[in-house]
This record gives structure tokens, C-alpha cells and sequence, in this order.
């Protein structure tokens, strides 16, 4: 069995934090290993550490951060591993000055589940071509080096396989008919008859096709909740 790829998350915010690993736990091939809160945390662990991650998914608003510094150490001393930066700041100065770093990617806040998964396809198709026993080939640079990593993933890589076009066509009428009503996964499971996984498949599905959008509802305790609306009238709102 091919070894899980190690994945870490730098993230203050213990609920994001949370939900960036539920993201992580659903992509083939990877397992978070370490959820750190600040970047001394971060350095200071790197230190030790006896396997180095493949991957960083971190934030740029961490309280003992400044800027694109945490990026540029780990840039600088451990090159090898590849960061995701998932952030809010949109600034010009500062994604550009993230960006000639060189990451892997920039999410920006909130995001969509199935844009973390094109991220790490992009780390996939990378680490297939050096991995490579004999020489790269001009189509093998081309691929990675001029890959649009926004472009729509595989089928294989989506819920398509495990999507029942009439079953799907009924989910996309319930919120169609009712553009005003909020569902979570559960919800819909009861309105279809499904399990809740079932129903959390198709909604996901109807978000990566931009018919759906989410939005995360926070309580006083536990996970945040989860909720699907029609995209029409989330933008409305």
C-alpha cells in the first residue's frame, strides 16, 4: 500500500482549521498529520520533525505572523515541500509577493472544496512527472508548466460516477422551486430518501457545476453547520 502524503495545516482558527482537514481527509493518497496555530509553532516543529510534510496548507493572518515571512523560511530552508496558501487577504502587494515565493497555489476565502482538490491534482501532476525514472519529455514540462489548474477535474475525480441523472434532477427542483430555502445534507437525505451521505454527494456535486453555493453557520458549540442554497438567490442575499 502506497503511504499517505502527509498534509499540515497552519491555521489560528481552530474551527477552519477543522474544516480544511474534513477537505484534506476526502482526496485519495493524503492524511493531515499536524494542525498548528501559529508560525513559531510551525518553525519550531519543522525542526524536529522526522518526516517533513508534502504539503502546507496555510494561512496568512496567523498572530505571530507577519505577511509572507512564515512562507519565505519554509520556502527557504525546507524547498521541498509544497505550500497551499488559503487566505482572505487579497491585497495585490501581498499575493504577488506570496506568489514569487513560489507556492503551489492561492486559495482565497471561502472556497470551495472542489478548488482544494484541483490544488492538490496540481501537486499529483508534478510529483508524477519527477518521478520519472528516465528523462522528463517537452510534453511532460508542458503539461505541468502551462497546466490551468482552475480547469474542471476528471470525471474520476468528481461524484460523477456516483450521480443517478433523475436523482439529481430532483435535488436540483427542490431549490429551484423553494429558492429561498437553506439545506443542509441531513435535510435533504429526508427530502430524497437517502442517506446523508448520498444527499451530501449530490450537493457538493450541484456546487463544484456553480448551481449551489455554501455557506458555514457557526454555533455556540461544535462544527460549524453546513448549509446549500441556489446559487441565484445566495448572490441576491
Amino acid at each position: 500500500m502506497t503511504p499517505l502524503k502527509h498534509v499540515w495545516i497552519v491555521e489560528d482558527d481552530f474551527r477552519v482549521a477543522k474544516i480544511h482537514a474534513d477537505y484534506v481527509h476526502t482526496i485519495k493518497g493524503f492524511s493531515v498529520t499536524e494542525n498548528l496555530r501559529t508560525g513559531q509553532e510551525t518553525i519550531d516543529k519543522l525542526k524536529i520533525t522526522s518526516h517533513l510534510p508534502a504539503i502546507v496548507l496555510s494561512d496568512l493572518y496567523i498572530p505571530d505572523v507577519e505577511g509572507s515571512s512564515l512562507i519565505a523560511h519554509i520556502r527557504h530552508l525546507y524547498p521541498s515541500i509544497k505550500i497551499i496558501v488559503i487566505s482572505a487577504a487579497t491585497e495585490i502587494k501581498l499575493v504577488k509577493e506570496v506568489i514569487d515565493l513560489g507556492i503551489l497555489d492561492y486559495l482565497i476565502k471561502p472556497f470551495e472544496q472542489q478548488r482544494l482538490q484541483q490544488a492538490f491534482n496540481k501537486y499529483l501532476q508534478e510529483f508524477s512527472v519527477f518521478q520519472k525514472s528516465t528523462n522528463v519529455t517537452q510534453n511532460d514540462l508542458d503539461a505541468l508548466l502551462y497546466h490551468e489548474s482552475t480547469t474542471k477535474l476528471e470525471p474520476e475525480d468528481t461524484f460523477v460516477k456516483g450521480i443517478d441523472l433523475r436523482t439529481l434532477q430532483a435535488v436540483k427542483s427542490i431549490f429551484e422551486e423553494s429558492k429561498t430555502q437553506e439545506l443542509t445534507a441531513s435535510q435533504l437525505s429526508e427530502l430524497i430518501g437517502s442517506s446523508r451521505s448520498t444527499a451530501r454527494r449530490y450537493l457538493e456535486y450541484l456546487v463544484s457545476e456553480q448551481f449551489l453555493q455554501t455557506k458555514l453557520l457557526y454555533g455556540s458549540v461544535g462544527r460549524p453547520e453546513r448549509k446549500y442554497v441556489y446559487r441565484e438567490t445566495y448572490e441576491q442575499n
